[in-house]
């Protein structure tokens, strides 16, 4: 990270160890215990912006294969479909 660059308040990485040429701001990744068709386990949440760019994504996903990468605005309105499904 060079000397301009300014975190958001809610970057967690550590840029000298994660960043190879582009900053990535990341916040701290949220581990969400969910059960799917294949079991118990857990998504990982974790929301990033690419310095200097203007939109931040939210990445939702195993980790490893499965994953999704959304808008904050996509995750709001996604939020309000599932909170809206009928029990």
């Amino acid at each position: 990270m060079n000397e301009e660059t300014q975190c958001p308040a809610w970057c967690v990485a550590d840029h000298a160890a994660e960043d190879e040429g582009v900053v990535r701001h990341r916040g701290a990744p949220v581990d969400v215990p969910v059960i799917s068709g294949a079991g118990a386990g857990e998504l990982i949440v974790e929301m990033h912006i690419l310095d200097g760019e203007p939109a931040a994504w939210v990445y939702i996903g195993d980790g490893v294969d499965r994953s999704i990468e959304v808008s904050r605005e996509s995750v709001a309105r996604l939020a309000h479909a599932l909170v809206a499904l009928p029990p």
